[in-house]
């Protein structure tokens, strides 16, 4: 229905025929604020401006078919449809032979919606306000809705909530009706919904705080940092008392072993019989040697610092957190990244992953090289004891 007052013309009932039919068919279905309910409506708008504008005849059917044309490009293509919609709307009019002056008319009104303001003819600002009507109507804010889903799906455009409301805001305020019309008729809605729309910025903007600020996560994200990174010490712990044993057991064997070797190797008389139990000896302390080497690799105190590029701490890629790499950069730096962090809690939460990642790697190589103490001496133990239970036996077998 494009009118109440005055009957619509053949041309124009075709046409609305026409987009319907070609919406149903050829329209994405992805396509939720570019739909039929929307040329529909700036049909219905256009006519009634037009009503209160009381224009001539073939001045209301020209602004009728541009307002039912205007869109049907969204069925070829989303960027550049106003062309697209000009050559189905030149086809359709052609097609039912069509005043070719007219035609110019309506073909040139369909271009002009893709102007913020356009100006020079009255029925390119009634189209324009009929086409942005819904800036002056309740189903302001749910036509938004259906817009950005549109350009998610579509254009793969994404915004933060903030973000999104800052941007219909900037719609609101930068476009305007241009007629005196559609003003008495949407003005007064429209600057309501400018008022509504400070405040969802507002409602935004104190949700966005609110997740950046760590409200939003809770008490378990913070106990769950909390218990990582205590046990991490407490694995730290461990590690470097495990590496002290093995020095202090380790350092006693070798003193043991050398103090007797080095008697032993005093007396003037070297027999066979005084070096039977050389193999083990040395085995046993070359095993401890390197046991003892590892241990101290696991428990020594390591500070590396690396050149960071801040470039990389500013993506995130890098933590700051972690003493490896702050280290590397002025006092000043260091102090600001802190306070970046107090204002961004999200940021705050991934600094703190990557140093929870940084102890683990640490950890893993005192872990590893504790490992291989470990593993040293007690090979070098069994290999020395088995060493001196074969020489045993031999030797007294053959006494």
């Amino acid at each position: 229905m494009t009118s109440e007052n005055k009957p619509t013309p053949a041309i124009v009932s075709k046409a609305e025929s026409f987009v319907l039919d070609l919406f149903r068919k050829e329209l994405s279905p992805e396509m939720h604020y570019h739909d039929t309910a929307h040329t529909t409506e700036v049909a219905e708008v256009a006519g009634q401006l037009a009503d209160e504008r009381q224009l001539e005849e073939d001045d209301r059917e020209m602004l009728l078919l541009a307002a039912w044309l205007h869109d049907t490009g969204f069925t070829r293509s989303y960027d550049g449809h106003e062309e697209k919609s000009v050559e189905i709307a030149r086809r359709f009019l052609t097609e039912h032979s069509y005043d070719n002056e007219k035609m110019a008319r309506v073909l040139d009104l369909i271009r002009s919606t893709s102007y913020t303001a356009p100006t020079g003819t009255k029925l390119a600002e009634l189209l324009h306000d009929a086409d942005l009507s819904h800036m002056g109507r309740k189903r302001f804010f749910r036509k938004g809705e259906l817009l950005r889903i549109e350009l998610e799906n579509i254009k793969k455009e994404s915004w933060s909530e903030l973000e999104w409301e800052e941007k219909q805001y900037e719609f609101l305020t930068r476009n305007d009706f241009l007629t005196k019309e559609a003003k008495e008729i949407f003005g007064p809605r429209r600057a309501k919904n400018i008022k509504k729309q400070r405040e969802n910025i507002l409602k935004a903007r104190k949700v966005t705080t609110r997740k950046k600020t760590g409200k939003d996560f809770g008490r378990g994200i913070d106990t769950l940092y909390r218990s990582n990174y205590r046990n991490h010490i407490n694995f730290s712990a461990i590690a470097d008392g495990k590496a002290n044993m093995m020095i202090s057991i380790n350092t006693i064997l070798i003193s043991v072993i050398v103090t007797l070797s080095g008697a032993s190797l005093s007396v003037e008389s070297f027999t066979v019989e005084r070096f039977r139990y050389t193999i083990p000896i040395l085995v046993l302390l070359l095993g401890s040697l390197c046991s003892v080497l590892f241990a101290v690799l696991s428990a020594r105190p390591k500070v590396t610092e690396k050149k960071v590029d801040m470039s990389d701490v500013k993506e995130g890629k890098i933590s700051l957190l972690y003493f490896g790499n702050f280290l590397g950069i002025p006092k000043n730096d260091f102090m600001a990244y802190l306070s970046k962090l107090k204002e961004d809690q999200q940021r705050l939460y991934d600094s703190m992953s990557i140093d929870l990642y940084n102890l683990g790697v640490v950890l893993k190589e005192k872990y590893r090289l504790l490992s291989i103490s470990y593993n040293i001496f007690m090979t070098g133990l069994t290999v020395s004891v088995v060493a001196f239970i074969v020489i045993f036996i031999f030797t007294n077998a053959t006494h």
